[in-house]
């Protein structure tokens, strides 16, 4: 098998990981700065307030 091969089936994935990653993080900092904790606004969003 040619590594290069696999690198390049996985390599859209990895990509796709990643900027989730970022986002999420992104998210929850810009939650916290508002002083709403990401728990928090979580558990809201299953109670339905």
């Amino acid at each position: 098998m040619d590594k290069r091969g696999i690198v390049a089936d996985y390599l859209p994935w990895i990509l796709i990981a990643i900027a989730v990653l970022v986002i999420l993080t992104i998210t929850i900092f810009i939650l916290r700065e508002k002083g709403i904790s990401a728990i928090d606004s979580i558990k809201n969003l299953f109670r339905g307030k």
